[in-house]
């Protein structure tokens, strides 16, 4: 970490928080694809963090820690980043869903419904789906 991060404001700790969580996800196989880096840099762009701090972030993700959402669309929409990342590749692995489960959890998600949510992310076609209409799922779902 460098002393310039020290000096970030909280939505700029979240979103390096979010990016690296899905470096994480996208390294769970141990491959990362060219699908998946370039879904991290169009992520990396959106959320304006610099060639520097992405490299950083890709060699340790885990560096990181896990930071919650304010707001629950937020919390959703960060969900839907890290689906986006799990099926860029077009497989769904073990490992990378393991550690989608541990970064809802850690999005501050009702721990009642991590499992219910796990399963509902898992079974829609990601790839197909607008951010609306996931929204609208995942909120039957937990029901807020």
């Amino acid at each position: 970490m460098s002393i310039a991060d020290l000096y970030l404001s909280g939505d700029q700790k979240r979103n390096i928080s979010h990016f690296a969580n899905i470096v994480k996800i996208a390294k769970a196989d141990g491959t990362v694809t060219d699908e998946e880096i370039e879904l991290l840099k169009f992520i990396a762009l959106k959320y304006q963090i610099t060639d520097d701090k992405f490299k950083e972030i890709f060699k340790d993700p885990d560096y990181y820690p896990i930071r919650a959402q304010l707001s629950c669309e937020e919390r959703v929409e960060r969900l839907y980043d890290l689906l986006r990342m799990v099926f860029a590749d077009h497989k769904k692995r073990s490992a990378e869903v393991s550690i989608l489960r541990k970064i809802i959890i850690g999005l501050a998600f009702p721990l009642k419904f991590v499992d219910e949510i796990v399963i509902q992310a898992v079974n829609l076609d990601i790839e197909n789906i607008s951010f609306d209409e996931f929204n609208k799922e995942l909120m039957e779902v937990i029901k807020l």
